[in-house]
């Protein structure tokens, strides 16, 4: 009977033995496995901080002005700085907010936004948001100003890249920049700070379109024998001199208040046609006492799809010759006469030419 007694005691305590020892390991393996979690929640808090520091760190980095847009299906961009491209190309994806700052330079900077089916917002500063978020709406003009102590040092120039039209001309100092009356989505942004009085970053030509706002022209100018560079006419006036004997050696033609461009090539005494250029850009010699025989001009869209561009020369023996448009050439070749004056007016598309169109060009 004792000896019983004491079998079962034994097993009784070899029992709780077990039961400890299980309790023990079962401990052991949750400390373990909770010290694992607190390790991995650390690394991913130290990680996470890294990161973050490692953003502010690189937004910070930027000194001068730094900016970011809201972007048609993407949302907020990172910042950019100092004439870095804010937004898309190539996408058509349209600006929809702006947020402008300074880093680095005291003053402040303001800026408003012309936004789709709304017009000019008011004058937002400093990180500020202009334009919308959530509501689908496109920007399609800005205006940027300094203030204060920044205003006295810089100057801030701006371009966008436009729906339709690509990337327009230098805007500054609170001028306006894009498109209205268009319904062009802004779709990218430069801005730049430049010490004061100093350069553009590029022309300034075509910074901003109103339909609405300004009469629509063609603006151009001659460089003449013995005279050189004479002032913008436009609009069916005369480039150049009639009855002097003088040669036209170059040309510079542009749009003004239209959407799109114009090019132009001339036909180049001892050269032959040249390729085209646009814009102001000049056509012809300079300095090389070399005369123009002929040219060619065309309209770019979407002014193409607007106007037909006629023009008319006056040349070395001939006189004035016929209207032509769009491409055609007007002048002579073959003949080494000179191209002595040019008129150049644009007509809405389809409408009768500005006069008679027989024999516009000479072979």
């Amino acid at each position: 009977m004792r000896k019983s007694e004491t079998t079962t005691k034994e097993s009784i305590r070899e029992s709780v033995r077990s039961i400890r020892y299980m309790s023990l390991i079962i401990c052991l393996v949750l400390v373990i496995g909770m010290i694992g979690i607190l390790r991995d929640a650390v690394r991913a808090d130290s990680s996470a901080s890294k990161e973050q520091t490692s953003l502010v760190a690189d937004e910070y980095s930027i000194q001068g002005v730094c900016y970011r847009t809201q972007v048609q299906d993407i949302g907020w961009q990172d910042y950019v700085g100092n004439g870095e491209s804010a937004g898309t190309i190539g996408q058509s994806k349209r600006l929809e907010a702006i947020q402008i700052k300074l880093q680095g330079i005291p003053g402040s900077i303001e800026y408003r936004t012309h936004v789709q089916d709304a017009g000019w917002q008011e004058w937002a500063a400093n990180d500020s948001v202009s334009g919308t978020v959530g509501m689908c709406k496109r920007l399609e003009a800005i205006e940027i100003r300094l203030t204060g102590e920044a205003e006295e040092a810089y100057d801030v120039f701006y371009r966008v890249h436009a729906q339709n039209v690509g990337w327009m001309g230098w805007a500054q100092n609170g001028a306006a920049a894009g498109t209205a009356g268009y319904s062009c989505r802004l779709e990218a942004i430069e801005i730049r700070l430049v010490p004061k009085g100093e350069a553009a970053p590029g022309s300034a030509d075509g910074c901003f379109i109103e339909r609405y706002a300004s009469v629509i022209a063609v603006h151009y100018r001659t460089h003449v024998q013995d005279i050189g560079w004479q002032d913008y006419v436009e609009n069916g006036e005369v480039a150049g001199t009639i009855g002097q004997a003088r040669r036209l050696e170059g040309i510079q033609i542009k749009l003004q208040n239209a959407m799109g461009g114009i090019e132009y090539c001339t036909h180049i005494q001892d050269i032959g046609w040249t390729n085209y250029v646009s814009n102001d850009a000049m056509s012809g010699t300079s300095g090389q006492s070399k005369h123009l025989e002929a040219i060619k001009i065309r309209l770019t869209e979407p002014a193409a799809k607007v106007y037909d561009v006629y023009y008319r020369v006056h040349a070395q023996n001939f006189g004035w010759l016929g209207w032509t448009e769009n491409g055609n050439p007007a002048g002579t070749t073959g003949y080494s006469y000179r191209l002595e004056a040019i008129e150049i007016r644009l007509v809405e598309k389809g409408a009768e030419a500005p006069g008679k169109t027989i024999r516009a060009f000479v072979e």
